[in-house]
């Protein structure tokens, strides 16, 4: 059975990654709906010319989504957040944190495909990093214990988000993800 508490693992803290039952639904249905249009492709007498065609298309587009998102995995450090999205890797410094929110968004990224739940990073030059851990608000506590420069911010109103305001960009942000 998966945990929900992040793990010691050496000098590491392993987060567990939030996987909405919904999403996986709506993903597997893409998959057989792929695999099916396949099967029927490689079963029709009269489509021999397209058969390797739709076969090479399918597997490019899963062996893609594999080595994008699985595994995707959530690490703190003593001086940084790594995380790592099928063969992607990010790292930001807890001392470059300029802004942490709490964000909900239909808009897949590879380092919180499983979630729409999620928390939002924003590093001193400006790019944002998309992560969606188990435990959102457990999450949000460690990386706020982490990196003490953030404060909470007033004007965020509902949303609920932490800034560093002598450091902030008020400009337009570049996504990592």
């Amino acid at each position: 059975m998966a945990t929900t508490n992040p793990q010691p693992i050496g000098e590491t803290l392993a987060w567990p990654v939030q996987v909405d039952l919904w999403v996986v639904a709506i993903l597997g249905a893409a998959l057989l709906g792929m695999v099916g249009s396949g099967v029927a492709v490689w079963l029709d007498p009269g489509a021999t010319e397209a058969r390797m065609p739709v076969l090479v298309m399918i597997l490019v587009v899963l062996t893609g989504a594999w080595a994008l998102t699985i595994p995707t995995r959530y690490r703190f450090t003593l001086d940084e957040l790594r995380v790592r999205a099928g063969l992607i890797r990010y790292r930001i410094a807890w001392a470059d944190l300029v802004r942490v929110e709490q964000t909900w968004s239909l808009v897949s990224n590879t380092t919180a495909t499983w979630t729409m739940r999620r928390v939002r990073l924003v590093d001193l030059r400006g790019r944002v990093l998309e992560v969606g851990p188990r435990d959102r608000p457990g999450f949000l506590a460690e990386v706020l214990a982490r990196a003490p420069q953030l404060g909470e911010d007033p004007s965020a109103g509902a949303q609920r988000a932490w800034h560093d305001p002598a450091r902030e960009r008020p400009r337009h942000r570049r996504r990592l993800v």
